[in-house]
């Protein structure tokens, strides 16, 4: 009797050999899938800053552009560089 007891406690602790494969195989997978998702966040914030920079940007290029459009900045470039002044009286053509 003694010797078909031991058997089964030794049959009951041995694992087959695929089990320690299949662990294997999935905590390769897990890591790797791991890495991709950590990846992939880096890739995401690091977009989110290029638009964010981008969004900057653009503010910045408006406030040059409306600088650069103002009427009064026009009207001294007018004066200053072209040497242009207020039309008189006579100069004004109205259209109908």
């Amino acid at each position: 009797m003694k010797q078909n007891s031991s058997k089964k406690i030794s049959r009951a602790r041995w694992f087959p050999k695929w089990v320690f494969v299949v662990l294997l195989v999935l905590s390769i997978a897990t890591v790797a899938l791991r890495l991709k998702i950590v990846n992939t966040v880096y890739e995401i914030n690091q977009t989110e800053k290029i638009i964010a920079n981008s969004k900057h940007e653009k503010e910045r290029a408006s406030i040059k552009v409306a600088g650069l459009r103002s009427p009064r900045r026009l009207e001294i470039l007018s004066k200053t560089q072209f040497k242009l002044s207020q039309p008189d009286a006579k100069q004004v053509v109205y259209l109908k």
